[in-house]
């Protein structure tokens, strides 16, 4: 495959390993395995990755896992013998796929290599050099393997076909799948695609596993193909699902994040920890790990960070940090506990936002809290909640732990997924995963507990819910730790927040993103923006926190949910049959309530403005 250009943040997400990425060309590449990586292109290792190692003791603790590395980025060597570029040349690994290609000329299909460059290749057919196209269909299964369509096989009714004779496709200019046709040029044998991507998830059987043999009770399975990690295949008896390449169902990532929350320790410890993690200070990290004793580290941390210490710092405070960095904070959690890592995670995060802190990786200023002694007159969204904070400064570190295909699996048993991330799972000396650190700025809003309460309990509000429990009750893969009230009320508030605060920042809608805290005793969001730079964002967004100008945009978000351009329809359909996937959303669709996926924690499902601004059900219906 040719070199591509790749942005290091979508590597631990949409374009992780065993994903497909697309050229501007539009050729299609696999991402290699785990263990593929921090290589050059002619196969060797890199010399120091610990340049790339990121330490968050909360995520390694809830994945258990030994070391986080970054994507390394990728740097030219020096045309100067004497000048030596650490980790230069460092490629991510792609092989084409699907191998199976077209003459855009003829239209005979040919396989090609995983490790092909050209597709400008001498056609037989045409007795001339041709450009060959990729076959737009990829076959996948629920284990995570993803194959080429078995075109020989399809054709020829039979999975144990014998005949090798040249294929190509006919088209006959229609729309549908039974306008494509693949005639065997040597038997003759003539078969369309009509209902190849058909699966029925009642019986979880796929057309393409029914009906692919003749001998109809013969059931064609998974061929079990890896094709990031090789030629390599593996027993798999699962129905295979043939699916358009580009579809977003080909490759789901499964990610967890975590904001860095400072320890219990001084400033000065923090500001250490701070900029020896920096990325500007991977040389730093790197030779101190090669010094032996404490009292060497002490003097070679104040020689090398000499402008940044502060002046009173101490030795006790500089081996304390080197301490946290060497060995992280330890953390460990029941299993019990680890049967809900997100929230497990947020209810840390949770404590800090809802109080006043200033260290370099989280800076909390409390804007505004809620005081029953208040007078409210002047401000009726007030009463409904409880803390206004900005947050200046914010870390988030995201970890790729694995991905799904065909339908995302609400899955907690995050080790599971690692062997779909490497080539030799079995053969690792240590465990890692990919992360990606963000910094950014944000807009905390926690909401009164007791009113909130107090709506929920209404005998109006029980009624409607538990109708919409009723509704859903057979959605497999459904999230239950959103499933209450007052957790969809604030999912659906924070979507017109974002579509608001995005019309007055300058920022877009895609940079913008919640985190939901939705524990027990909390009922908070966190709306921030990040980037990849250290120095973080510009300001735009947490001015917006400010208490003149936020209820301000609460005032008009509130608003914009009384009214979506679908109504009567959205509104009615929402309280009768449901939005969405599965029926999962109330009175939400992409006319009013929806944003950009990537954007939002539960991809846009779980949202309902009824219990918004309903006039008997809505929190705000006052």
């Amino acid at each position: 495959m040719r070199y591509l250009p790749m942005r290091r943040s979508k590597l631990v997400g949409t374009e992780g390993p065993g994903s497909l990425v697309i050229s501007p060309e539009g050729e299609t590449a696999v991402i290699g395995a785990l263990d593929l990586w921090f290589k050059d292109s002619y196969g060797n290792r890199a010399r120091n990755i610990e340049e790339f190692a990121v330490n968050e003791p909360r995520l390694k603790a809830i994945l258990k896992v030994d070391k986080f590395y970054t994507p390394p980025e990728f740097r030219r060597s020096s045309e100067h013998a004497l000048e030596v570029v650490p980790n230069s040349n460092l490629v991510m690994p792609l092989m084409r796929f699907p191998k199976w290609h077209y003459c855009s000329s003829c239209r005979s299909l040919r396989e090609l290599e995983l490790d092909q460059t050209s597709v400008y290749l001498d056609c037989p057919k045409c007795n001339q050099k041709r450009y060959y196209k990729q076959v737009p269909f990829v076959v996948i299964c629920d284990h995570g393997h993803l194959s080429d369509f078995p075109w020989r096989k399809w054709v020829h009714n039979n999975e144990d076909t014998i005949c090798n004779g040249n294929l190509h496709i006919q088209m006959s200019g229609g729309s549908t799948l039974d306008s494509w046709a693949i005639i065997c040029e040597r038997c003759n044998e003539r078969r369309n695609l009509q209902r190849v991507t058909s699966f029925d998830k009642d019986d979880n059987t796929s057309y393409l596993g029914n009906q692919l043999n003749k001998d109809k009770s013969k059931r064609y399975t998974c061929e079990g193909e890896r094709p990031w990690c090789g030629d390599e295949k593996e027993e798999c008896v699962a129905a295979p699902v043939a699916i358009l390449r580009n579809s977003i169902s080909v490759y789901m990532a499964k990610k967890i994040s975590a904001l860095a929350i400072p320890g219990d320790y001084s400033q000065n410890v923090d500001l250490i920890v701070s900029k020896i993690q920096s990325p500007a200070k991977h040389l730093v990290r790197t030779n101190l790990g090669l010094l032996d004793n404490v009292e060497k580290k002490i003097k070679f941390i104040r020689e090398n960070l000499r402008f940044e210490l502060r002046e009173e710092t101490t030795d006790r405070e500089i081996e304390d940090a080197i301490m946290y960095i060497e060995s992280g904070e330890e953390y460990e959690y029941t299993e019990e506990e680890l049967e809900r890592p997100g929230l497990l995670i947020k209810e840390k995060e949770f404590e800090k936002l809802t109080s006043t802190l200033s260290s370099e990786e989280l800076k909390v200023e409390l804007e505004w809290e809620y005081d029953v002694k208040e007078e409210v007159e002047e401000n009726y969204y007030k009463p409904y909640l409880q803390r206004l904070s900005r947050v200046l400064k914010l870390k988030e570190t995201t970890a790729l732990y694995g991905f799904d295909r065909k339908d995302f699996k609400d899955n907690t048993g995050y080790s599971d997924y690692y062997p779909s991330l490497y080539k030799d799972y079995s053969g690792l000396h240590e465990k890692w995963l990919p992360v990606n650190e963000v910094y950014g700025e944000g807009i905390f809003l926690q909401l009164n507990l007791e009113k909130v309460e107090e709506w929920e309990s209404t005998p109006t509000v029980q009624k409607y819910f538990e109708a919409y429990l009723k509704r859903i009750k057979h959605v497999e893969h459904r999230d239950d730790s959103i499933l209450k009230p007052r957790n969809i009320m604030l999912h659906t508030l924070s979507h017109f927040l974002i579509d608001e605060l995005a019309n007055a920042c300058g920022y877009n809608r895609a940079s913008i993103r919640e985190r939901l805290y939705l524990d027990e005793g909390q009922i908070g969001v966190l709306i921030y923006i990040s980037a990849g730079d250290s120095e973080g964002t510009l300001g735009g967004l947490v001015r917006l926190g400010l208490q003149d100008k936020f209820f301000q945009i609460l005032d008009k978000a509130k608003n914009n949910a009384e009214w979506c351009s679908s109504d009567p329809v959205c509104t009615e359909l929402g309280k009768t049959q449901g939005h969405g996937v599965n029926g999962l959303n109330g009175a939400a669709c992409y006319n009013c309530s929806h944003i950009p996926e990537t954007s939002c924690e539960f991809w846009n499902l779980y949202l309902d403005r009824s219990l918004l601004i309903d006039k008997t059900i809505g929190y705000f219906r006052d």
